[in-house]
């Protein structure tokens, strides 16, 4: 059941990034746009929203985060420049308590990319992305760990190329899970993919429909996706899905209005689904600045 916690804290935003710090046990916010782009860093603990940083990566919208929890660190990569409108290659870990960068080498400049942390090969998984060179789109189909250190190639083949598609670690599975996206302005199929030990493989190819700018988070009921754009017809979504492993399932709760470019992460320590801001279809955008919480009480229905 989807339930509507408080419209204070963040500014409205789309294109923001979310994830759990397992350490302080919180929801770590960063970054976004609305009239313009953002770089402020906030917390979540179930009650209320605490700005705790407004400096360490520039401000970008469309970056990617996850967190280590064998490190205790945030890692934060990439995104879209608010000052120049580049593609940005910059890496940034946040301990709690402030942001380092430590890397600007190894994937290409990129944004509406996607990262999740992998706890059997001990690495945070990105995939994908879309950057533009000498005025060709380019849609990446790259997949790289980060070990703390450096990031490393680990697979070219996979997935087509795509951007704003959403990914989850699946703990029961022990498998990354993609689904959808966008490329080259064209819906892709709404497919899902799993990688396992650095090999990727198409499981479906039915379920929520093309979507892409959606969010999608592990639960202890399943993975968990919700909303986004339908890549043939550009309308929003407010459908939550659950991923068991094999099938999607639709469920039937009702919560946030139709919206793109949210941002989801899963509290574990209280077992809920916590979901910020994102926006609506153009034309006459509206970007929203509400926090909600879902909680799975039993499997899908």
């Amino acid at each position: 059941m989807w339930t509507q916690k408080q419209d204070i804290g963040p500014s409205p935003r789309s294109g923001h990034t979310m994830t759990y710090d397992s350490e302080k046990q919180k929801v770590l916010l960063f970054g976004g746009r609305a009239v313009g782009e953002l770089n402020d860093t906030w917390e979540w603990d179930g009650n209320v929203w605490g700005q705790v940083a407004d400096t360490g990566p520039s401000a970008r919208t469309f970056s990617a985060m996850a967190f280590d929890p064998l490190r205790k660190k945030a890692v934060l990569f990439g995104g879209l420049n608010g000052q120049n409108g580049q593609n940005l290659n910059d890496t940034w870990e946040w301990d709690g308590n402030e942001w380092t960068q430590v890397g600007d080498t190894g994937p290409s400049s990129r944004r509406a990319h996607a990262m999740v942390y992998d706890s059997i090969e001990k690495t945070v998984v990105l995939f994908g992305g879309y950057s533009q060179i000498q005025g060709n789109d380019i849609f990446y189909g790259d997949t790289w760990e980060w070990d703390g250190t450096d990031w490393t190639l680990i697979a070219e083949t996979g997935p087509p190329g795509r951007t704003y598609h959403s990914m989850a670690y699946n703990e029961s599975e022990q498998n990354v899970v993609l689904y959808s996206g966008a490329a080259s302005g064209q819906p892709i199929p709404g497919d899902t993919w799993l990688l396992q030990d650095k090999k990727w493989k198409k499981a479906q190819d039915i379920g929520p429909g093309s979507l892409s700018q959606s969010s999608m988070v592990y639960t202890s009921h399943g993975v968990v996706l919700f909303g986004g754009s339908y890549t043939d017809n550009n309308q929003t979504s407010d459908n939550t899905w659950v991923w068991d492993g094999k099938y999607w399932t639709q469920r039937q709760d009702i919560g946030p209005s139709h919206r793109r470019l949210h941002s989801m992460a899963y509290d574990a320590q209280r077992e809920r689904v916590v979901l910020f801001g994102g926006a609506t279809s153009p034309p006459g955008v509206k970007y929203y600045g509400d926090t909600w919480e879902l909680r799975i009480e039993t499997g899908p229905e």
